[in-house]
């Protein structure tokens, strides 16, 4: 879009915008019916005025019946209800109550036309509703049945233009812009004028009332209609319909100008939350499809909202993310396709499920511990099998289950332990940085729960001997694919060579230190987790420990294989590396 397309777009929300200003002048002289007759009949003459200079085919005869409804409805109807609404409440009010006619027409299509609303739509529906709560609920002064009649009323024209943009999809997709547009006026005007004439103000109306009466016609109707439709044609319909958000802004800056309306808190909170909530639902289909709305469902929605819901909701939710198939796709698709060459008679429907529980758990858990740590540990978390601290202790845990809360289980016990992990992803993209929020509060959480600071793969080895030495305890995570470790060592692993790095366990013996395997459980019924510890007898050497490590963790996939999250690695572990240690 260049940069008169935008200036147009800024100059039509002005116009759009002024017109709330407008009706607030001339509607207490006029009279709602009164004002909205005044408005389309001066229009109407204009328009049909100018479609005769223009000589553009009017085909009154065939789609009178079409002009008069959508006209009732898209027109009259809506002007009745801003006239009214002007009356009582501020133009910016009006103005963003009209913005909602997006949240609407959602609304319509899934109720009529059973239209399928992704996640995002329906967080756009909640936040708009709270934007609308916002204004009238946090009035500055009290609230009165005629500010609630003017907001109801405000959002009925709201849903008469979502309804009438179906209409006009129907009916009216056939006839050119600015003749269509005359037509719904001229129809607007069969309903109104008459109508009007029934509503005349006892007092003739001053000329500041007749002059925003004619602001209204000449150019929020008219030109504004006209710099419309040429809007459509130079930069689609998509793109101009972005006018509506314009509305309140400009709305909100004319009526402090020129009318002295105040500028609220709670206008400000309700303009946000509407106009973020109808930016998600107008391009609600493009942002559920995409990487970073993905995100947003996986790793902020529905955790959170699992995270502060009784158990009977958590439950539904659990139950909702097995069975939603957009949830978790990447993981799940990489667990479908590999699945079958290592185990053909494993039920892929039911690992898949799982995979997606454990997935989301673990996404859950960071604010788990960080919101409701306490409650969570007394009531979801079950230890099997915890060693005592007097003993150096290395914990081997895998890419299985769900271990998150294995840290804090251990450091209760009153000795810190160290994690080494992956060093904080460096983030370039500003919309990976967007995410960075998520990640550094679960690096935080980590280090907390352990009580030390993390260990990272740089210099891993001579952290883990300290820690060792010292009788203190490590997890370390070996089932890692070649390309991700310094050195890796073979070991049978589905019948088959694999290579993992078994350096943790090497240095454990050396230490003389004990060595435990972890496992991490969720059941999908209760929802409590269970962390079991098993031990390793070091005694045996590094090779057999090795080998029972890799034994032990294809025995627990065999048994629940949708545990593992490594499966759309699972190639890499059997290609020999160039980082290869033979023992």
């Amino acid at each position: 879009m260049n940069s008169r397309s935008y200036l147009q777009l800024l100059a039509l929300g002005a116009i759009w915008g002024a017109a709330f200003m407008f009706m607030r002048i001339a509607a207490p002289e006029f009279g709602a019916i009164a004002l909205a007759g005044v408005r389309v009949a001066l229009a109407c003459a204009i328009m049909l005025a100018i479609v005769a200079m223009l000589r553009l085919p009017f085909p009154l005869a065939t789609h009178w019946k079409r002009y008069l409804a959508v006209g009732g409805v898209n027109t009259a109807g809506p002007f009745i209800m801003y006239c009214f609404a002007a009356l009582y409440i501020p133009s910016a009010y009006s103005a963003i109550g009209n913005s909602t006619t997006p949240i609407w027409g959602a609304l319509i299509a899934w109720l009529v036309f059973k239209e399928r609303l992704g996640t995002a739509k329906w967080i756009g529906i909640v936040l708009a509703f709270s934007g609308v709560i916002a204004l009238v609920g946090l009035q500055p002064v009290d609230v009165t049945p005629m500010i609630v009649l003017g907001m109801i009323a405000v959002l009925v024209g709201a849903v008469m233009y979502a309804t009438a943009s179906f209409l006009i999809k129907r009916y009216l997709s056939d006839a050119g812009g600015i003749v269509g547009a005359t037509g719904m006026v001229l129809g607007a005007s069969v309903w109104l004028v008459p109508l009007s004439l029934f509503a005349l103000p006892a007092q003739p109306p001053t000329a500041i009332a007749w002059g925003a009466a004619l602001a209204l016609a000449v150019f929020c109707t008219v030109l504004g209609y006209f710099m419309f439709f040429r809007l459509i044609k130079e930069i689609g319909p998509q793109r101009a319909s972005s006018v509506a958000f314009l509305f309140p802004a400009f709305a909100a800056f004319w009526g402090w100008l020129f009318i002295d309306e105040q500028i609220t808190s709670n206008m400000l909170i309700g303009m946000a939350l509407v106009l973020v909530g109808t930016a998600l639902v107008s391009s609600g289909g493009a942002i559920r499809n995409s990487v970073h709305m993905k995100r947003f469902r996986e790793w902020v929605f529905w955790p959170l909202l699992y995270t502060f819901s009784p158990h009977s909701l958590r439950r539904r939710i659990a139950k909702r993310v097995e069975n939603d198939e957009s949830l978790f796709a990447d993981e799940v698709a990489a667990l479908a396709a590999n699945l079958p060459r290592f185990l053909p008679d494993a039920d892929v429907a039911a690992a898949s499920k799982e995979q997606r529980l454990l997935r989301f758990i673990d996404r859950c858990d960071v604010y788990l511990s960080f919101f409701r740590e306490r409650n969570t540990l007394r009531r979801d978390i079950i230890v099997e099998g915890l060693p005592p601290v007097e003993r150096p202790t290395m914990f081997l845990s895998a890419h299985r289950g769900n271990g998150w809360w294995m840290l804090l289980v251990l450091a209760s016990q009153g000795r810190p332990v160290e994690l080494v992990s992956a060093p904080f992803p460096k983030l370039t993209e500003w919309r990976d940085k967007l995410w960075s929020p998520y990640l550094r509060l679960r690096w935080r959480e980590m280090n907390r729960m352990g009580g030390l600071p993390l260990i990272t793969m740089k210099g891993a080895s001579k952290h883990v001997r300290d820690a060792l030495a010292r009788g203190g305890r490590v997890i370390a995570t070996i089932d890692i694919p070649p390309a991700l470790a310094k050195r890796c060592s073979p070991v049978t692993f589905f019948g088959r060579t694999a290579y993992m790095p078994r350096q943790a366990i090497e240095l454990a013996i050396e230490a003389g230190a004990a060595i435990s395997f972890v496992f991490g459980d969720v059941d999908s019924s209760s929802l409590k987790q269970t962390l079991r510890f098993e031990p390793i007898d070091e005694s045996l050497g590094a090779d057999a420990a090795f080998a029972e490590y890799a034994a032990r963790l294809e025995r627990e996939i065999r048994t629940r294989p949708g545990s593992w999250h490594a499966w759309g690695d699972i190639d890499l572990y059997f290609v020999a590396p160039t980082n290869l240690v033979t023992p």
